[in-house]
């Protein structure tokens, strides 16, 4: 039987170390680190499959492509990917012509659209269409068009958030796009669940049993900060103390590790705990644990 060369590159056989955010990015839903608001969502999806366009919201690093692309790995389906700044009327017309076709791979077209609040804005205009009933219009005999059934695609769109915690849409979105789209805030994961996270992956990358990295997870900015923090921690082989990540939290992260924001009217934290440090642009107290 005769060899067929599909092109694959000969290093694509070796092996090589993968960082350790890819290493651990996580390839099922269920195995999502965050809240439970997005993971439930997908689930449901997988469980009643339709046409629809999802809009994730949150900030950097918390997973919100890694989530929808753990959504296609499950799911039978054809998966096209718009990378960031990508996202334009060129693209779009590239696009259609291949989701008017059947899936190459299962029954759904999944599009994958990153940094979608950069998309041109003739591009978030031509999905003003791509996204209501117009879109399964069909040609009809003698002329003229006629309603036919939606086609198989389901969108899925990310970008970050903005607001205190970074889960509100840009403004860039006109409200006649994000109507047409489910709006799925995507907060950071809290402090307890990433420490969790980083001791297990301590424990299997072989550091240490007598260092403890749970410090890491006060000060990351989400899941890819903390895997690369540690990665930096596994090959110096200097473990920060929990002192010196708080200091560099509120240096650099605005206190984002552990704060509370508290509205106007609402009582003042145990002062033994929560340290007073600012008011916000909207009125609210910011504390910081201490």
């Amino acid at each position: 039987m005769p060899e067929f060369d599909f092109g694959e590159p000969r290093q694509n056989g070796f092996n090589y170390s993968m960082s350790l955010v890819e290493k651990y990015q996580p390839r099922r839903i269920e195995d999502f680190i965050g809240p439970e608001g997005p993971k439930r969502l997908f689930q449901n999806l997988l469980k009643a499959l339709r046409p629809v366009a999802v809009l994730l919201v949150g900030p950097p690093g918390c997973g919100k492509t890694t989530l929808g692309m753990a959504f296609a790995d499950e799911l039978p389906r054809t998966l096209h990917h718009l990378s960031s700044q990508k996202c334009d009327v060129a693209a779009l017309d590239r696009l259609n012509a291949l989701l008017t076709y059947h899936p190459s791979c299962g029954k759904f077209h999944v599009v994958l659209v990153d940094e979608a609040d950069q998309m041109t804005e003739k591009a978030q205009l031509q999905l003003l269409s791509r996204l209501d009933g117009t879109v399964g219009l069909k040609p009809k005999f003698g002329g003229g068009c006629e309603r036919g059934r939606a086609l198989p695609v389901l969108w899925i769109f990310t970008c970050n958030g903005r607001g205190e915690d970074g889960t509100t849409p840009p403004s860039t979105f006109e409200p006649r796009f994000l109507s047409r789209c489910l709006v799925v805030p995507c907060g950071k994961p809290e402090v307890p669940d990433i420490a969790q996270f980083l001791r297990r992956i301590w424990s299997l990358e072989g550091g240490s049993g007598s260092d403890d990295p749970s410090p890491l997870a006060d000060c990351c900015d989400g899941i890819r900060d903390a895997l690369t923090r540690m990665e930096v921690t596994l090959c110096t082989g200097i473990l920060p103390s929990r002192q010196v990540e708080r200091k560099l939290a509120s240096q650099t992260l605005g206190w984002r590790g552990k704060v509370r924001y508290l509205a106007p009217g609402q009582p003042d934290p145990d002062p033994r705990e929560w340290q007073f440090r600012m008011v916000s642009k909207k009125g609210s107290r910011v504390y910081v644990r201490s």
